[in-house]
């Protein structure tokens, strides 16, 4: 679905930022020097792999006034944002990231000044190497074998011998970032039974290199339905259970049932979907006991703008947190353009268009006719667990994104589908 491509996007697209989010207006500072320069933020982005790094850094001021920007060349650095003489105590942040198919912007609005952000580093080496043989007979029919708990998994082999159906798969993983233990899933039939779900938790793996099961070694799930009262015109579930705080298992069994298994799992995540026919409402809740019935109302958001090159002119309702627009222009013989624009839902109802340096071609009026948009929609944004927005920004950007899997609801709506 479209709204999963907007989030993606806006996280891939956005800088690191340590501090909070400001979403007062810019307060005058008459205490600076107008000579003086002023560190707007700083982004170490040396962990960054070349294809996530932005192609260039820019910051506005609140009126879309350009303050400075940065190229990048692509080489993963430290990197600084500085203005002479700025008073204001935040500014809007713009990222492009530019491929051979197209050009990406990203912004967000009111970044206090004095930001710092670090991007983590997710380059694991494998120091393990782990291989799990299951031994069957050979009336047995594997459907599906899952292992989860594993992590910077550079290599894997899957190896099944015909004459008995053994399967056997080796790993090599990073020992210290995986689970301390591993959650094997099968599917199976035979010729007289129909699919039948097994799960097994696998401990002090990490003491061996070497593990041999047979299905005996199995606890058999039940598989069952979870039943959703709401009002869209279809709708989905996805339950995941959680075990030591961040591994997630996928607890799908037959079609829409889900596997009741309690063993092991500390909480369980439900993703709901549920579409109508120009939007789509999702939400992501949280349980401490495995759900049975999901009970879903939509909100009461709503989310339009009127536009001009200059400015958006924003039409909302309801109490919801943010709102993130997204807009794409297919362009033949030439690169696509995409913008994606975070906008915090407080009684600043005016979001100025910032200023892009000249190098940066293609967006010129890029909001002066919303009709050229070849995909428009924007989410509209709420977070739980006394998440703010700037918790969101901080999360996303940093590359963690934790707090998008814990609780959240989205409107998604499409203005020309």
């Amino acid at each position: 679905m479209k709204k999963s491509k907007h989030i993606v996007y806006t996280l891939l697209f956005c800088l690191s930022i340590s501090t909070f989010l400001s979403c007062s207006s810019d307060d005058n500072n008459p205490g600076i020097d107008p000579n003086q320069e002023i560190v707007l933020a700083t982004f170490d982005y040396s962990n960054l792999s070349v294809n996530s790094l932005p192609n260039m850094i820019i910051a506005n001021d609140a009126n879309g006034e350009l303050l400075t920007s940065i190229e990048t060349n692509k080489i993963p650095g430290v990197y600084a944002l500085t203005a002479k003489g700025y008073s204001a105590s935040s500014f809007m942040l713009t990222t492009l990231l530019e491929t051979d198919r197209y050009k990406s912007l990203s912004t967000i609005k009111n970044v206090p000044v004095g930001s710092k952000g670090t991007a983590p580093n997710r380059s694991l080496t494998s120091n393990g190497t782990l291989k799990v043989t299951l031994s069957l007979t050979s009336d047995i029919q594997v459907n599906s074998f899952f292992i989860d708990g594993l992590r910077g998994i550079s290599d894997s082999t899957n190896d099944i011998d015909p004459s008995s159906g053994t399967i056997t798969r080796t790993f090599a993983y990073n020992k210290e970032a995986s689970a301390s233990k591993l959650f094997l899933k099968i599917e199976y039939r035979t010729s007289t039974t129909p699919a039948t779900f097994t799960y097994k938790w696998l401990e002090n793996y990490k003491e061996t290199d070497d593990v041999t099961l047979t299905l005996e070694d199995f606890t058999i799930a039940s598989s069952v339905p979870i039943v959703v009262d709401d009002e869209a015109d279809f709708s989905s579930v996805r339950v995941l259970g959680i075990y030591e705080n961040n591994y997630t298992v996928n607890l799908r069994g037959n079609f829409s049932e889900r596997l009741q298994i309690t063993t092991g799992i500390d909480e369980y995540i439900v993703n709901y979907d549920g579409e109508y026919p120009n939007s789509n409402h999702s939400k992501t809740l949280r349980s401490s006991t495995f759900p049975d019935n999901i009970s879903i109302t939509r909100p009461d958001w709503d989310f339009n703008y009127d536009s001009s090159s200059e400015n958006l002119q924003l039409q909302t309702s309801g109490n919801y947190l943010f709102s993130n627009i997204y807009t794409e222009m297919i362009r033949e013989g030439e690169k696509d353009l995409e913008w994606f624009i975070a906008i915090p839902n407080n009684e600043d109802k005016t979001f100025v268009v910032p200023q892009l340096p000249e190098s940066l071609s293609g967006f010129e009026n890029y909001f002066e006719d919303t009709s050229k948009f070849d995909s428009h929609s924007a989410d509209i944004i709420d977070l739980a667990n006394d998440n703010g927005y700037e918790d969101y920004i901080k999360s996303s950007i940093d590359r963690t994104y934790d707090i998008f899997d814990q609780s959240n609801e989205i409107i998604s709506i499409y203005f020309n589908r």
